[in-house]
């Protein structure tokens, strides 16, 4: 996944999912047949929390929206496990030496769902309200100093210094997307169309935002206009769960036709043994990740943090809550990330550290794990820790807290747990500044406790300004050493579908736990 990223970033909803129905992998796939009315159904496992504003919407749950509405000028490549720029809106593209400097060649043909043509304009418009609504990705064009829009099919963006991470940003699922400027100054009243766009869109994506329940369903209509691939779906309904036995239910009868990181690890079994439904595990940039809190009694020390992270015996914990949909992580970024895995993170499992460390603290220590109400498998792992804990004597308990109170606790870090488990999350897309702005940065977003050491900012921005993988694994390092943060396992994106739904992996990319609607298709 970030402010207010359900981030990086932020989370994926997922909870315990109901057990086997009891109905045969025959019985069930007669059951259910593809749709004959050109409606797709997406379940989401929990209301997205925000309007699908695409400079303010900062959240897994409910990308599937901004990501079929909206398109930027460049994304990360579908149906290839690294990390890849791709032409979206821009069919070429050129950077200056410096990287200052980033020329796009803009396609023809393209046309917003209000009608107008996209021009160099509206590239412009993009960027600048970006920067003007100052959301949680404003970074991202923050940097901005000019556009140049003399020729139409041509947007000339100049950054006030280089920026080696730029496409990555365009790239990014949370990256600028272009809008229509005349729809902007349309609709801008006096919150630059915020109030707009939480029930409606100006973008130019395969599908228009045509109706909003919220908390309970959102509805897609395809954009006759569209210039790219079309699905032969015409409508996608995206009905809200607020729990996942429901949500497994809708989808075992036949009544959802996919489900997007939304279930439990502990149902990867069920599924991947049935031959009634297609199970995918798609490549991802995103961890289960373990942040400490410094502001709290317990982990005021950096000795007291490294014992904490040292004690967690992932070889063990990862297949028993995450199964094979995750692995051990053994770098301090994404998987992948740097090139040969230089940024290697050296915390392995020795309990005896802790165990010696809670031998010196008073009787009747106490400490609070924290996980996303709502995330079975880091509520699994939170509760396990916990357990653990209480052979030290220590008295933990783990608990969970909803989303918005847990992207409020860089204001005030005192009042968030100890430690916290993260289930899935990850950055903001595949450049390692995406990584450690977000994650490290007490200014990106999903830093929840604000543990932050000014030198690793230091080494960030200089990086980003050539891509010095030197300099992100400088910065790495010394993060590691105040024990804040463990990258606990690498994980993949997991979507159960329907036999008859096709184009599942050839509709995903790394950046994303979404699918491209439109180029799904129907089995014949």
């Amino acid at each position: 996944m970030k402010p207010l990223r359900v981030t990086a970033a932020a989370l994926t909803a997922v909870l315990f999912a109901a057990g086997c129905s009891g109905t045969s992998n025959d019985d069930q796939a007669q059951a259910n047949p593809a749709p004959t009315d050109g409606t797709l159904t997406v379940g989401l496992l929990g209301d997205i929390g925000q309007p699908p504003d695409p400079d303010i919407y900062y959240a897994n749950n409910g990308l599937a929206i901004v990501l079929n509405t909206y398109e930027g000028l460049v994304q990360y490549e579908d149906n290839v496990d690294t990390v890849k720029i791709a032409p979206r809106l821009a069919t070429t593209w050129e950077v200056s030496a410096d990287k200052k400097v980033y020329t796009f060649h803009l396609r023809e043909g393209v046309k917003f769902h209000d009608g107008t043509a996209f021009t160099s304009a509206a590239v412009k418009t993009s960027l600048q309200r970006r920067t003007d609504v100052k959301g949680g990705a404003a970074y991202m064009t923050a940097g901005v100093q000019s556009v140049d829009t003399t020729d139409p099919a041509t947007a000339v963006v100049t950054l006030k210094e280089g920026n080696a991470a730029f496409l990555d940003y365009l790239a990014s699922p949370f990256g600028p997307k272009m809008i229509s400027p005349d729809a902007l100054a349309k609709n801008k009243g006096s919150d630059n169309a915020q109030t707009y766009l939480t029930t409606h869109d100006i973008g130019s994506g395969p599908y228009e935002l045509s109706a909003v329940q919220t908390g309970t369903k959102y509805s897609l209509t395809q954009f006759a206009g569209y210039w790219g691939t079309k699905s032969p779906f015409t409508k996608v309904e995206l009905p809200v769960y607020n729990d996942s036995s429901a949500l497994e239910l809708a989808f075992d009868k036949g009544d959802v036709s996919a489900i997007v990181a939304a279930l439990p690890s502990s149902d990867l079994k069920k599924y991947e043994s049935s031959g009634a439904v297609d199970s995918y595990l798609l490549p991802t940039l995103q961890s289960a990740l373990v942040t400490l809190n410094p502001s709290g009694t317990f982990f005021k020390t950096a000795e007291a943090r490294l014992a904490f992270l040292q004690s967690l015996d992932r070889e063990k914990l990862i297949p028993q809550v995450l199964g094979n949909r995750s692995e051990v992580a053994t770098t301090l970024y994404a998987k992948g990330m740097i090139p040969g895995g230089a940024d290697k993170q050296e915390i392995n499992y020795k309990p005896e550290v802790l165990k010696a460390y809670a031998a010196t603290l008073p009787a009747g220590s106490t400490m609070t794990i924290g996980y996303a109400t709502g995330n079975p498998n880091a509520q699994q792992l939170a509760t396990i820790v916990a357990a653990q804990m209480a052979t030290l004597n220590i008295k933990a308990t783990a608990q969970g807290y909803p989303t918005a109170q847990v992207f409020d606790w860089v204001n005030d870090p005192a009042k968030g747990p100890d430690a916290f488990f993260d289930g899935n999350n990850g950055p903001d897309g595949g450049n390692p500044y995406m990584w450690g702005h977000v994650f490290w940065d007490k200014s990106g977003g999903i830093n929840y406790f604000g543990c932050d050491d000014p030198a690793v900012d230091a080494d960030l921005d200089k990086a980003v300004l050539t891509g010095d993988n030197d300099l992100f694994v400088a910065a790495a390092t010394k993060y590691a050493a105040a024990g804040c943060y463990l990258n606990f396992s690498y994980n993949k994106d997991w979507v159960v579908t329907q036999k008859w739904l096709t184009g599942v992996a050839e509709s995903h990319n790394i950046g994303a736990n979404e699918l491209n609607f439109a180029k799904l298709g129907i089995k014949s």
